[in-house]
């Protein structure tokens, strides 16, 4: 029995050293813990957790937002109503459209709508337009500032303001007319102020055009508007 007993003892030798080894090593960094060392480490970290915490901010660059807004139909029975509430598609070619493409004809509204296509624009002959393949009536659906007009001659665009392309059934609001759409023409109207503008153009060898818009106001407070536009090509 007793040589049983220290054999179980030897056996254990192993488990009681390291036993004691790791209650020395906790023992040591138990002492080591009450060092000042550690203690100002301790004070360190409370006063930093006793900081207000202040958000970072920064400034972020300005970002301009730039819309515009759906021109206003003015050909039909509902006045002046924006494209959006209206049951019907157009598009609108204001003045400043007309000038940056530089049209001066009803054939060069081809490069701004891909609907509008052209029916037959011959040299020296007036234009003929279609929308969505439909053939234009230059007899019947042709309007200038929404009253009829007979587009069977040159209709220069040096004085509209504007063009209006009505699409689809056009019968609704013409009556008796081609179902392609309609063409309204706005013309220029005398502006606030003084206004002067020429235009000098070169398309091809041995075709030269100039033109002229100028516009101002007379009498008491303004109150008589002038405006003169003048085209020339050879």
């Amino acid at each position: 029995m007793r040589s049983t007993s220290r054999a179980a003892q030897a056996r254990d030798l192993p488990s009681l050293l390291d036993s004691t080894m790791a209650f020395s090593t906790l023992y040591v960094r138990s002492r080591q813990a009450r060092t000042p060392r550690f203690f100002a480490a301790l004070l360190g970290a409370a006063a930093l957790a006793a900081e207000p915490v202040v958000a970072q901010t920064s400034q972020l660059d300005t970002v301009t937002v730039v819309g515009r807004t759906q021109a206003d139909l003015e050909i039909g029975s509902w006045g002046a109503v924006p494209l959006s509430a209206l049951p019907l598609q157009a598009s609108v070619f204001g003045e400043q459209a007309l000038r940056d493409q530089g049209a001066r004809r009803l054939a060069d509204l081809t490069s701004l709508d891909a609907s509008v296509s052209d029916a037959y624009n011959s040299v020296g002959y007036w234009d003929a337009l279609t929308v969505r393949g439909f053939v234009i009536n230059n007899r019947l659906n042709y309007r200038r500032e929404g009253l009829p007009i007979n587009a069977e001659t040159a209709l220069p665009l040096d004085n509209k303001a504007g063009i209006e392309v009505l699409k689809g059934a056009s019968g609704m609001e013409a009556g008796t007319s081609a179902p392609g759409g309609l063409v309204n023409l706005l013309v220029k109207r005398p502006l606030d102020a003084p206004f002067l503008s020429t235009r000098l153009a070169w398309q091809s060898p041995g075709s030269v055009a100039a033109g002229l818009d100028w516009s101002t106001r007379l009498g008491a407070d303004d109150a008589i508007g002038l405006r003169l536009n003048a085209a020339a090509e050879r």
